[in-house]
C-alpha cells in the first residue's frame, strides 16, 4: 500500500538545538523502503528564523519530487508571515500554512493570527496547527469556527490532548486530526475513527524529529480493517494535496 506521510521535519528544531538532524536524503531513502509516494516537510529551524527556515526548505524540497513543504508562520511576526505567503502559497510545492502553537500565548487567534489567517483565505489551503494545551485546543476550534471555508489540521502533543480533541472536534467539520504517534497509544487511530470518522484522520511520521518506527508500528498494528487503514494512510491526504 503507498502512503502520503503528512508531516516530516527538515532542520534542527528550538526544542533539541544540540541534536544533528537527518540529512534530507536519507528521507529519499525511507521513501523508497517504505512506499512513501509523498513527504511534506515542515522547517524545524523556522520557529526560531521565519525567512531563514521557509528558505532552507524551500531549497531541499527541490531534492526530490515527492517532497512537499508546509509553510511556517507565526501570529507573533506577521508582517514577515504575510510576505511569506505571498512567496510561497502560490506555489504548487507547498502544502499549506502551519503555526506552532506551543503554549497559549501562540494561540492562533491571539494577537495578528486572526488577521492573518483571514489573509490566508485567499490561498485556500489547509492551515496545521500543533495543540499543546486546552487553550490552543479551543483557539483552533475557533478559528475554524470562524474561517468555515477553511481546511484545518490539528496535531495534538500529548496523549491525553489525543482522547479530549476528539468530541471536541466531532461537530466541527473542517478540523482533521493529525496524531502524533510519538504521543499516543498505537490504538489512537481505531479511537479516532470511532469518534469522528475515517475521513477526517491522516498520518504523519514526524520524520526529522522522531524515529519513524512508532508512526508505522501505529499505521500496522491499528485495530481497522484495510480500506479504514487505505483511507487515513493515503487517500485523505491525497485528497487533501489535490494529486
Amino acid at each position: 500500500m503507498p502512503l502520503i506521510d503528512l508531516l516530516c521535519y527538515h532542520g534542527v528544531n528550538s526544542s533539541g538545538l544540540a541534536v544533528r538532524p537527518p540529512a534530507i536524503a536519507q528521507a529519499s531513502t525511507y521513501a523508497d523502503s517504505f512506499t512513501v509516494e509523498t513527504l511534506c516537510f515542515a522547517s524545524g529551524e523556522a520557529t526560531t528564523d521565519l525567512r531563514g527556515g521557509n528558505a532552507r526548505l524551500a531549497e531541499a524540497l527541490k531534492s526530490d519530487p515527492r517532497f512537499r513543504g508546509w509553510l511556517t508562520l507565526s501570529i507573533h511576526q506577521t508582517a514577515v508571515s504575510h510576505e511569506l505567503a505571498r512567496q510561497y502559497l502560490t506555489r504548487s510545492l507547498w502544502v499549506g500554512a502551519r503555526f506552532e502553537q506551543d503554549s497559549d500565548a501562540d494561540a492562533i487567534l491571539n494577537a495578528g493570527g486572526y488577521e492573518l489567517v483571514n489573509s490566508l483565505r485567499r490561498y485556500g489551503r489547509p492551515i496545521l496547527l500543533t495543540v499543546t494545551t486546552n487553550g490552543t485546543l479551543q483557539s483552533a476550534i475557533a478559528a475554524a469556527r470562524e474561517f468555515n471555508t477553511l481546511r484545518f489540521i490539528i496535531a495534538p502533543q500529548t496523549e491525553a490532548l489525543t482522547t479530549d480533541c476528539l468530541p471536541a472536534i466531532d461537530q466541527i467539520l473542517n478540523i482533521s486530526l493529525l496524531p502524533v504517534a510519538a504521543f499516543a497509544e498505537r490504538d489512537v487511530i481505531a479511537q479516532a475513527i470511532a469518534g469522528i470518522g475515517e475521513r477526517r484522520i491522516l498520518w504523519g511520521s514526524e520524520w526529522g524529529r522522531f524515529h519513524h518506527a512508532a508512526a508505522l508500528g501505529m499505521l500496522k498494528d491499528c485495530a481497522v480493517n484495510a480500506l479504514q487503514r487505505e483511507r487515513f494512510a493515503y487517500r485523505n491526504a491525497r485528497e487533501l494535496l489535490g494529486t
